[in-house]
C-alpha cells in the first residue's frame, strides 16, 4: 500500500501539490489526470522519492521515500518503487533482457537474470531479451519497460504516460499488461495519463487541480472532474 499524507511540492513559481493526500491500495490501479503543465509527472517524482516535498510524507507499505537520503534513499526506491516512463528509456548499449534485469541486478538478487525472463515471458516478450532495443517495436519496448519496473518486486509503480507514444492497438496491449501485472503481483499502481482508455481501466481516476487531487466520476472521461468534485478518498 502507498500513502502520501500532506504532501506540498513546489516548482518555480508554482504549486505543484497544496496538501495532497493519497492513498493506494495493494493491488489497485489509480489514474490521475489533468491538462499538459498540471503536475502529474512531478507528482509521481514525488511520489517516487525522487523529489522531496517542501512539507507532507510519502510512504510505501510503512517506509517513508523522504526520511532517508543518499544511498539509504536509493535502496528503499529501488526495492519499493517502480516506474515506466512515457517513451519506454531502454538503455541502448544493452539487451533488452539485461535492460529488464539492471534494477535486480543493482538491488542485488542472485536471480536477476531468471526474474527479468519470467517477466519478459509475462508481457508477451519471451524469447526475445537477446535483441537490442532498437529493434523493438515502440509497444515491445514499452512491454519491455513494464517488465522492467516490476523486476525488483516493488509495492509502487508509477507510470508517466505509458502509452502516449503508441498507436491504439499496442496502447491498449501495454495497458492491459501493466494493469493485469500490477494486479497479480499486488502492486499499487499510479499512472499519469491523457488517455480516456486508460482511465476507464483503472479502479479511479483522479484529477489533479489546483494542488489536490479530485475524484472523477465514473464515466465522465479523464477530463471529467467539475468545479465542485471534492478530493479524492478510498470508498
Amino acid at each position: 500500500m502507498a500513502r502520501a499524507a500532506g504532501l506540498v511540492v513546489d516548482v518555480p513559481g508554482r504549486r505543484i501539490a497544496d496538501g495532497l493526500d493519497l492513498e493506494v491500495a495493494a493491488g489497485e490501479a489509480v489514474a490521475v489526470t489533468g491538462p499538459s503543465g498540471s503536475g502529474k509527472t512531478t507528482l509521481l517524482n514525488a511520489l517516487a522519492g525522487l523529489v522531496r516535498p517542501a512539507a507532507g510524507s510519502v510512504a510505501v507499505c510503512g517506509h517513508s521515500l523522504h526520511d532517508a537520503s543518499g544511498d539509504a534513499a536509493a535502496a528503499l526506491r529501488l526495492a519499493h518503487v517502480g516506474m515506466v516512463f512515457q517513451f519506454g528509456e531502454l538503455l541502448p548499449e544493452l539487451s533488452v533482457a539485461e535492460n529488464v534485469a539492471l534494477p535486480a541486478m543493482f538491488a542485488g538478487h542472485a536471480d536477476a537474470a531468471a526474474r527479468a525472463a519470467g517477466l519478459l515471458d509475462l508481457v508477451g516478450l519471451g524469447g526475445q531479451g537477446h535483441r537490442a532495443p532498437e529493434e523493438l517495436s515502440g509497444g515491445e519496448a514499452q512491454r519491455a519497460a513494464v517488465a522492467r519496473a516490476l523486476v525488483c518486486r516493488p509495492r509502487l509503480v508509477l507510470a508517466d504516460e505509458p502509452t502516449g507514444a503508441l498507436d491504439e492497438g499496442n496502447a491498449r496491449r501495454v495497458t492491459r499488461v501493466l494493469l493485469d501485472a500490477c494486479r497479480e503481483g499486488g502492486a499499487a499502481l499510479v499512472v499519469a495519463t491523457h488517455d480516456a482508455e486508460v482511465a476507464r481501466a483503472a479502479d479511479r481516476t483522479l484529477r489533479l487541480r489546483s494542488g489536490r487531487l479530485h475524484a472523477v466520476p465514473a464515466g465522465a472521461g479523464p477530463a471529467g472532474a467539475g468545479p465542485g468534485a471534492g478530493p479524492a478518498e478510498r470508498p
